[in-house]
This record gives C-alpha cells, structure tokens and sequence, in this order.
C-alpha cells in the first residue's frame, strides 16, 4: 500500500512544481507585458523609463506622464538642458501650482544619490492637493553633460503605500541607453 502512495506524492509532487513554475512564467510575463517603455528625448534618446500600462502613460512636449489608476499618484519625466537647471525646477514647481499642488515651503528636504549610474538630486515637501495632504517631490537625474531629466511627482501618504512597488519600479527603470 506504501508504494502507490509513493506514486502518488510523486505525481502530485511534480504536478506542484510544474504548477509553480508556470505560475512563475505567467507572472513573469504579465509583470513585462503591463508596462511601457519609453526612449527619451525622442529627437535622439539617451534615456529610458517604464510606466504600467494600467497608468496610461501619454507622451508629452518633453517626456512622458501618468496617473495611478485611482488617480491618486501622478509622474512625468521630461527631458530639459543641464543649462537650464534652474529654469526647469522653477518651470516643475509652476507646473505643480497650475495642477492645484500647494507646496509647504518650510517642509523642503533634498537628497542625492545614484540609480543606474545616474546622479539624482531629489527635493521634495509635503503639500496639499485637492484639499488632501501630499507628498511632493522634483528629482534632477543628470542624463549627460548637456541634458538633465526632471522626475515630477505628487500623491496622497494612503496612495504611495499603495503603489510603493510601482513606484519604485519607475524610479529604478529611468536607465541610460546602452546599458
């Protein structure tokens, strides 16, 4: 009686592990069949970032833009000239004020540091948006000695929980072309 049992945990064994591993394939290729690619700047790019699909990305003037499904998180990255650093966080925080983001200047915070190779500054601050506190934040990736790439970002504290993982599935996606 022992050895049909055996024959049957085997089976059933294999069974699991095929299951598993087809489980693991499809999850695999959903994960790279529900996001989008984009090569920046279009002229001659040097960049890429991904975004899901189901934040139907939109190419825009200088970059690429999204909102979470729930609209609770909105990113665009665009390209601009290191030449014009300034001009281009200046223009992100007018951007942020003509959406309806309210920065707290006294709440500002900067950073540095390195993804794929690429230095970022990031500043941010809380904020409100739509009558809802917000997190807030501009990061510069330095592209090339003449071209910067400026992250944007706002969302609600209960959404960047939520979309943590895609978010920094975004963050770490921004790579230099070639690489």
């Amino acid at each position: 009686m022992r050895e049909p049992n055996r024959v049957l945990q085997g089976g059933i064994l294999k069974f699991m592990k095929s299951t598993a591993a087809a489980v693991l394939m499809v999850g695999l290729l959903t994960n790279f069949a529900i996001a989008k690619s984009f090569e920046l700047p279009e002229s001659k790019p040097i960049v890429t970032i991904t975004l899901p699909d189901a934040w139907e990305p939109e190419e825009i003037a200088k970059g690429v833009q999204a909102n979470s499904p729930d609209t609770g998180i909105y990113v665009a990255f665009e390209i601009g000239n290191v030449k014009n650093t300034d001009k281009v966080v200046l223009d992100g925080v007018k951007f942020l004020a003509e959406s309806g983001v309210k920065i707290d200047p006294a709440s500002e915070k900067r950073g540095e540091g390195k993804i794929n190779g690429i230095d970022m500054i990031d500043i941010n601050w809380t904020g409100d948006y739509d009558g809802k506190v917000a997190k807030v934040s501009l990061t510069i990736a330095v592209l090339s000695p003449t071209k910067i790439g400026l992250l944007t970002y706002w969302g609600s504290p209960s959404a960047e929980k939520k979309y943590a993982a895609q978010l920094d599935s975004i963050l770490k996606s921004i790579q230099p072309l070639g690489q």
